[in-house]
């Protein structure tokens, strides 16, 4: 069984029948939800996105990281095209208000700009948007959703590729609570966070740059209840099998004031 945030027609849903094969899929209303869902062994799996290449890093999530104690064992990049959709009969002109997620509405920036009398709405999820438009009788709501929703909503498409680009894809992990490695491998998450001294993170790359590897993510969260000090979040293409790579977390281990070893895993594209 898998959690995922959402409900039928989700960009999670996709990535889980991606992941797994026959997807015995638990919806969650929330990305904590998820969380717990795993931790607390309701379910062995769960799916959330994590960054987005239009909209940029999903930072609730990130957040929650540093709440919740579990392991990245997948990934996957799944393209995204939002469409906008509506009860049929319903036009363009109809509309005064769209729904959808707070990242979707974000990817679609350069179409709701070109209708500034429109209200953007965020709700939990894209999903979740489409069903309420469904269910809501009216004719002056549209949603961003995939064109999945339009059938399992009975939703008319108003608009095809409402995304700022046509090259919008969502990178999901896929978390469990037990840390596993499969064969291939080949990316590493850390949490790190660093002495609130000048240096100190720069000292953390300078041990990943020596071992010739590429940091293909570094993200930034404020640590509440520290004025201004932040912990850091670490992608590192490399694999734990190899020797040097191991000793390379020893060293992280002993410069940082507190190191997460969150995963290593492959990322399907």
């Amino acid at each position: 069984m898998v959690a995922c945030q959402g409900t039928e027609g989700a960009y999670s849903q996709k990535v889980c029948d991606r992941m797994f094969e026959f997807a015995d899929i638990l919806y969650m209303n929330t990305f904590n939800d998820v969380f717990s869902a795993v931790e607390k062994g309701m379910c062995p799996f769960g799916v959330l996105p994590i960054e987005n290449s239009t909209a940029g890093s999903v930072t609730q999530v990130y957040d929650l990281m540093e709440k919740h104690r579990f392991h990245i064992v997948k990934a996957a990049r799944q393209r995204v095209d939002h469409c906008l959709l509506a009860l049929p009969g319903t036009q363009l002109s109809d509309v005064k208000e769209i729904v959808s997620h707070e990242q979707a509405l974000r990817q679609c920036g350069a179409f709701l700009a070109a209708h500034p009398k429109i209200r953007a709405t965020p709700m939990e999820n894209t999903a979740v948007a489409a069903a309420h438009a469904a269910r809501s009788g009216r004719r002056d709501l549209a949603v961003i959703a995939s064109r999945d929703c339009a059938a399992l909503y009975g939703l008319s498409v108003l608009r095809d590729d409402v995304c700022d680009t046509g090259n919008n894809f969502t990178r999901f992990i896929c978390i469990a609570k037990d840390l596993t490695v499969y064969e291939g491998a080949n990316k590493i998450s850390l949490m790190l966070s660093a002495a609130h001294r000048p240096g100190s993170l720069y000292r953390l790359m300078s041990r990943i740059a020596v071992q010739g590897l590429n940091l293909t993510k570094l993200e930034s969260r404020p640590i509440p209840g520290k004025d201004f000090e932040f912990r850091f979040f670490f992608d590192i293409e490399a694999s734990i099998r190899d020797a040097s790579v191991r000793a390379l977390m020893g060293q992280l281990q002993a410069e940082a004031d507190q190191m997460v070893f969150l995963g290593n895993y492959e990322e399907m594209r």
